[in-house]
Order: structure tokens, then C-alpha cells, then sequence
């Protein structure tokens, strides 16, 4: 994902219970249990241990997620990433490596009007 700037960083030796919601970007290194959303990116890094649903605009995970993910544009999944949780987005990439249990729904753009073409989603699976 495109790089930029992070309004809030998770370090790896927190423990956060409770909601984290921002509307610029959000890094997690660290353990939440609730819900995150942000209007930018949320990034899961390699430590972070997340339980709950995430809502977000794009979302990378390279940790672990025991929720659902929704992105807006796009959902990327790194190696090494454990999933287990129902996905929906636009856009998904799953990385070889990375580990998903569950659901994922792939929508088409919302907000079209009836005279402007239609895009397909795409998923990625190397």
C-alpha cells in the first residue's frame, strides 16, 4: 500500500481494550481487543494480535486478526498473517504464506451512477 503519514501507532508491548477510532491512519504492533476504524489505513503489523472487527478505507495485515475485516478499496493479507474472520472489500490479496478462515465478499464500487461503467474486483492470490 501507497506510504502515509500515521496519526496513531499501537507499540508492540501494549495492551489496548477498548475502541480505537481514527480518521487518518492507524499502526497496531501490539494486542487491541475491540473494534478499530479509521477512514485511511489501518496496518497490522507482525506482533499485533487484534480480537475484534475492523472497518477502514484499506487494510494490511502481516499479524493476527480473530475478527471481520472491512475495507473499502482494498484488503491485503501478507505472509505469515493469520485471518479468522469474514473479509469484504473491493480488492484482495492474499500472499502465499498467509492464513484465512472464513468468509470474503468482493463488492463492486458503490458509488457509480448508472451511465459510468462498471469495475470488477479483483483478487490477487500469489
Amino acid at each position: 500500500m501507497a506510504a502515509e503519514q500515521v496519526d496513531t501507532i499501537v507499540g508492540a508491548q501494549v495492551e489496548l481494550k477498548g475502541s480505537i477510532h481514527n480518521p487518518g491512519s492507524i499502526h497496531i504492533h501490539g494486542q487491541v481487543t475491540g473494534d478499530i476504524v479509521s477512514e485511511a489505513t489501518v496496518l497490522i503489523g507482525e506482533t499485533a494480535i487484534i480480537h475484534g472487527p475492523i472497518t477502514a478505507k484499506q487494510v494490511e495485515v502481516a499479524g493476527q486478526v480473530h475478527g471481520s475485516i472491512t475495507a473499502e478499496e482494498q484488503i491485503e493479507l501478507q505472509p505469515k498473517s493469520l485471518v479468522k474472520g469474514d473479509l469484504t472489500t473491493q480488492r484482495l490479496s492474499i500472499r502465499p504464506g498467509a492464513v484465512f478462515i472464513g468468509k470474503s465478499q468482493m463488492n463492486l464500487p458503490g458509488s457509480e451512477g448508472p451511465t459510468e461503467p462498471k469495475k470488477r474486483p479483483r483478487l490477487e492470490v500469489e
